[in-house]
């Protein structure tokens, strides 16, 4: 009798286990010695601190926050990385760069950030006003 709740109860929890992302804390990088978390939008994986919390999900984009950090990330099949054109009257440049491995293009306006590049055939963009936040965010680990 009691095996008919035990056994169903146990699939439960195992299921459970299986769907929730799992944790774990890196020795090096960026988010050396924090919690962090895998996410996985549109098919690319993305690693962000546990602190931070999921304010919006879809298919193709996540935004987080923590405190008043915020990070954005979009993940969009075709599309072009766009340019902006340098305007120093309001505070604005941009210019092709390298986050680690990765060669995008990251535009500066008044302080907000936002670094978009390809990968698999899909564009990425990364916008946050914390710059070590997004090449964080774009570590893969194994």
């Amino acid at each position: 009798m009691k095996l008919r709740y035990i056994v169903p109860l146990a699939l439960l929890f195992a299921l459970i286990a299986c769907v929730s992302a799992e944790t774990f804390t890196p020795d090096e990088g960026i988010f050396a010695f924090r919690e962090v978390e895998i996410f996985e939008i549109n098919g690319i994986n993305f690693t962000v601190p546990t602190d931070y919390n999921v304010t919006f999900k879809s298919d193709t984009e996540m935004d987080f926050k923590h405190d008043k950090d915020k990070l954005k990330i979009s993940v969009v099949k075709g599309g072009k990385v766009k340019k902006v054109k340098k305007d120093l009257s309001k505070n604005i440049t941009s210019g092709k760069t390298m986050f680690g491995a990765t060669e995008g293009y990251l535009v500066d306006k008044n302080g907000t950030y936002t670094f978009s590049y390809k990968q698999d055939g899909k564009l990425v963009v990364l916008k946050s006003k914390d710059m070590a936040l997004m090449i964080g965010a774009m570590e893969k680990y194994d």
